[in-house]
């Protein structure tokens, strides 16, 4: 968000500059400091990667946390597989650990599939929404860029 404003600040520096630059007679141009403007226009092209930079943290966060979720479900289906190991020692107790581990099992599985269905949900709203304020940015870009080539006094 810090971004968007400082674009639409610095765009609002480049309208002032031709607003208040020296209007060549009969033709109705501007004569504006080529250097001033150039500036400007670096600064904008400097904040865009900022925002990318964060599209990509936060795809990288995302990856972390499956790859965490992932480990969590493997280390909850070993636990399970350690308990069943722990309670056979007989015929009976061997198919009850075999329920209780196939039921322990089929939970880390369930709860496995919803960490990593959230996690994917979270992930895609964050992308969404820098989505969105990369949008607004470049509309805002454009809008000014052609204000700035219709101006006329």
């Amino acid at each position: 968000m810090v971004g968007k404003m400082e674009v639409e600040e610095i765009l609002t520096d480049i309208e002032n500059i031709i607003i208040n630059s020296f209007r060549v007679p009969v033709t109705g141009k501007h004569l504006v400091d080529g250097d001033l403007l150039l500036d400007k226009l670096d600064k904008i092209l400097a904040i865009l990667p900022e925002e990318l930079k964060q599209a990509k943290m936060v795809l990288d966060q995302s990856e972390k946390l499956l790859e965490s979720v992932e480990m969590q479900g493997k280390r909850i289906l070993e636990d399970a597989k350690n308990q069943a190991a722990l309670l056979v020692s007989e015929s009976g107790i061997l198919r009850d650990a075999q329920i209780q581990a196939e039921a322990i099992a089929a939970r880390a599985l369930e709860a496995t599939q919803e960490f990593k269905k959230e996690s994917v949900a979270y992930a895609a709203d964050v992308l969404q929404q820098l989505e969105l304020n990369l949008e607004k940015t470049i509309l805002a870009l454009r809008k000014n860029k052609e204000d700035l080539r219709n101006y006329r006094y």
